[in-house]
């Protein structure tokens, strides 16, 4: 539902919705105060000249304003709209090429950049770079950066720390604590799995959660499970933990029903398995992050013998191939 509205809202106020796009949004916005509530707030930046928050230092409203690095074109709130919504990849409150939207919460504003269909490049007001994975988000109050720099990650992020010892990074998530001063390291906060998985690039970072405090070397990686506070820690091939960030995925040795759970998240298409023989089965494959997902599944159907049907209510289902068919 999200995704449909943040999709109505950049139709409409880039001039391109038809009029049941229209009227659509108009029950959204009728049925629900919240998106009401974000709607006005989306209009009142689509209409007028993009500020950003006042106590901001010069430095920070330069870096909110670059936003994502896309495409390297600087594009009109108008070619925005146009571009993300033909790709299928709105966010919402976009401002000047970013996802990027903010409340305020006692009496501090809270900056979150958030991905959808697309992997976005962001830069903190450090300097700090983050590349965040798809449908993931990282969100921070304006008091970044006075006494510590603290981030909070939904999903999957790659983070290149900007070294500042007096003021300590730490990324949170499902209740664990990354702390880092300067180095480059990897975050995948799954809550499907109720996992937490750190690999490490360069530096040293300390992984803090209910039962487990570990300080990480380059080429370790700690798999934390957040239900029973049970952890591993090992050495890792960063290659298979980071290669989404150069435009790939990888998956080792994974069982094709949890590979279907992390394609469903990748591709927010909903898989049922109508097979559940081969939901154990384990396989070793990757693709690049642009390909569809029906071509992704076709790639393995030789090897698992499937067949897929597609309901075209942005739902697939996994059956077992008939014996005439074999």
């Amino acid at each position: 539902m999200e995704k449909d509205f943040s999709f109505l809202v950049s139709k409409t106020l880039s001039g391109e919705a038809d009029e049941q796009e229209k009227q659509l949004l108009r029950e959204m916005l009728r049925d629900s105060e919240t998106d009401a509530s974000l709607y006005d707030r989306i209009r009142e930046y689509w209409d007028a000249d993009v500020e950003v928050d006042e106590t901001l230092s010069a430095e920070t409203q330069k870096r909110i304003l670059e936003g994502v690095k896309t495409d390297k074109i600087n594009h009109s709130r108008r070619d925005f709209a146009l571009k993300f919504y033909r790709a299928a990849a709105v966010i919402l409150l976009a401002i000047v090429g970013g996802a990027f939207y903010y409340h305020t919460v006692n009496q501090q504003n809270t900056y979150t950049y958030a991905t959808q269909n697309a992997i976005a490049d962001y830069v903190l007001q450090d300097g700090t770079k983050i590349k965040l994975n798809k449908n993931s988000s990282v969100t921070f109050t304006s008091a970044f950066g006075r006494k510590n720099r603290k981030v909070d990650l939904t999903g999957e992020a790659y983070f290149e720390v900007q070294k500042d010892k007096s003021k300590p990074f730490s990324v949170h998530t499902q209740g664990a604590e990354i702390r880092v001063l300067g180095t480059s390291f990897n975050v995948l906060s799954d809550e499907s799995e109720k996992q937490v998985t750190v690999a490490l690039v360069e530096g040293s970072v300390r992984f803090k959660a209910e039962g487990c405090d570990n300080l990480l070397r380059p080429e370790e990686e700690i798999v934390y499970h957040t239900e029973t506070r049970e952890f591993e820690k090992q050495i890792t091939d960063l290659q298979f933990n980071t290669a989404w960030t150069e435009g790939r995925y990888f998956y080792r040795d994974i069982a094709f029903g949890d590979l279907l759970k992390k394609l469903e998240h990748i591709y927010g298409v909903r898989i049922e398995m109508d097979y559940p023989e081969i939901a154990t089965k384990r396989i070793t494959t990757s693709f690049l992050i642009d390909r569809p997902l029906q071509e992704i599944l076709a790639a393995l159907q030789d090897e698992l013998k499937f067949n897929i049907e597609e309901t075209g209510e942005e739902k697939m289902i996994i059956q077992k191939i008939n014996e005439s068919e074999q």
